[in-house]
């Protein structure tokens, strides 16, 4: 078990479940010109996309977990 791989599993995980449980605390990712255009349609794009990297991270925080307890 390395604790270090896994303490670094378990950040990202928390920072995967914060970006999925507050989308607009995150970087825009939607341009400046669609809030202005069309605030609710930009909303649903910044939450689509904090989302979709919230998962991505804290599934990249499970494999780190995981390879923590397997390596030796």
């Amino acid at each position: 078990m390395d604790p270090a791989v896994v303490f670094l599993g378990v950040v990202l995980i928390g920072l995967g479940v914060f970006a999925i449980g507050f989308p607009n605390y995150l970087r825009s990712f939607v341009s400046a010109r669609t809030w202005k255009e069309d605030p609710e349609r930009a909303e649903r794009y910044q939450r689509i996309w904090a989302y979709g990297v919230g998962v991505t991270i804290a599934a990249l925080g499970f494999v780190m977990v995981v390879l923590g307890f397997v390596t030796s």
